[in-house]
């Protein structure tokens, strides 16, 4: 059992605040809480799915890899989400690549905590199967949006996206770390930043990015934002 003592707002997490009182007090102690940084590698594809992964800010890109190197966004998860959701459709090894695009805190969960409360308290499997609907949809809208819209728009969607998730309009977040997002050159990412940029919606710095007009982003953004924010059914 691993045992942590993150305060109560370290823990907010969509789908963990879903599972009955019951079940959230039952695997409270059996949570191990952390930061979690820019860059760092989570899990890699093929890696024994031991734990699963409720994120509580920040946001946590899943990505399937090129044979040049190249990475590409599949999904990505914030604390609207987990990683390691595979587990509850019998999967027994991480399918991506997952790396921390923008740091915060999670939680790790041995599976084994996970199916025990699955035993006893039934409405989770309710949850995580919505979770697990949620993962396809949102991973096909993404392959949608790969093959219609333009750079900007993407870009633009994604920095909604993050807002929504961390609450912040000022990200730690680099060109380069978009670049490997998209699995796109560095100077098309560069391109569309300095286009969203120009029209007021951000403001870049070293390192950082700021939404300094969520409004115009918006309306520079894909139809795949509302998409992604509309309630599951």
């Amino acid at each position: 059992m691993m045992i942590a003592t993150p305060s109560p707002t370290q823990r907010n997490n969509a789908i963990f605040d879903a599972f009955p009182a019951e079940a959230r007090s039952f695997l409270a102690s059996r949570l191990l809480t952390k930061a979690i940084m820019s860059g760092e590698v989570l899990h890699e594809p093929g890696a024994p799915l031991i734990h699963v992964i409720f994120p509580h800010s920040g946001i946590i890109s899943l990505q399937g890899m090129l044979s040049d190197g190249r990475t590409v966004e599949c999904v990505s998860v914030g604390n609207d989400g987990l990683l390691g959701v595979e587990h509850f459709l019998g999967e027994k090894v991480f399918l991506h690549h997952a790396v921390v695009t923008i740091s915060g805190s999670a939680s790790w969960l041995p599976v084994t905590d996970l199916g025990a409360a699955l035993s006893q308290f039934t409405p989770i499997s309710d949850v995580m199967q919505r979770c697990s609907l949620k993962r396809m949809r949102e991973s096909m809208q993404t392959a949608v949006c790969a093959s219609v819209h333009s750079a900007s728009q993407r870009v633009a969607t994604w920095l909604l996206r993050a807002l929504d998730r961390t609450g912040s309009s000022h990200l730690e977040l680099t060109q380069r770390t978009l670049a490997n997002v998209f699995g796109l050159r560095l100077a098309t990412i560069s391109d569309a930043c300095g286009r969203l940029n120009g029209a007021g919606a951000i403001d870049q710095g070293r390192g950082t990015l700021t939404i300094i007009d969520p409004a115009k982003l918006r309306e520079l953004s894909c139809e795949c934002y509302e998409y992604h924010t509309k309630p599951a059914t």
